[in-house]
């Protein structure tokens, strides 16, 4: 298996070039976006119009209802999927986008099972977001987790969250856990990164 990977900002013409590349290498197209995986996500993600696509297949776009949680380990494994599907009719895969942590999860072996959700204390996390507000969230992930609190914006509640849900969950502050991206063995295929 390999594939290409092209990776940059929102419209500095990722897409124009991963249908050129497609059509020169003979490819399809794997999104590899966060937002426009979802149904309804046209106009804020610059999602490809059916134009822009050139003919060349598209994967991966609008696949998932507005509302619904989607995991990067959801989205690795539909993607691999989709990835042999490609690779089994004789073609490239090339993936586009730009969410850095779909393509840690594409390039290196990621243990996604270790901090499943848990409802109860996603719903006490959010009841305390009501009560409080997101600045009062967002200075108590600074307490129990610095680092994350000093990356993360405090309207950025989703990822605030989050942090807060694995800390209290494991003990073990996101950053902590995020070095271990750092030790991590590459995926056992070959890969090209071209960023934009």
């Amino acid at each position: 298996m390999g594939a290409v990977f092209l990776v940059g900002p929102t419209a500095c013409g990722k897409s124009k070039v991963a249908v050129e590349i497609a059509q020169a290498l003979d490819g399809e197209i794997i999104n590899m976006d966060s937002m426009q995986i979802y149904d309804g996500m046209r106009i804020g993600s610059a999602r490809p119009t059916h134009e822009e696509m050139k003919g060349v297949p598209h994967h991966l776009y609008g696949m998932v209802p507005m509302g619904k949680d989607f995991s990067v380990a959801e989205y690795k494994s539909t993607a691999m999927e989709t990835m042999a599907e490609i690779e089994a009719r004789g073609k490239l895969p090339i993936l586009c986008g730009g969410t850095g942590l779909y393509l840690n999860a594409m390039t290196y072996r990621m243990d996604f099972g270790r901090v499943q959700g848990d409802p109860a204390l996603r719903m006490r996390l959010l009841e305390e977001l009501e009560a409080n507000g997101a600045e009062a969230l967002h200075q108590r992930l600074c307490i129990v987790d610095p680092s994350t609190g000093a990356r993360l914006h405090p309207n950025d509640v989703k990822r605030v969250l989050r942090a807060l849900e694995v800390y209290e969950a494991t003990g073990i502050p996101m950053s902590e856990r995020e070095e271990e991206f750092t030790r991590m063995e590459q995926e056992n295929y070959d890969f090209l990164i071209l960023g934009l």
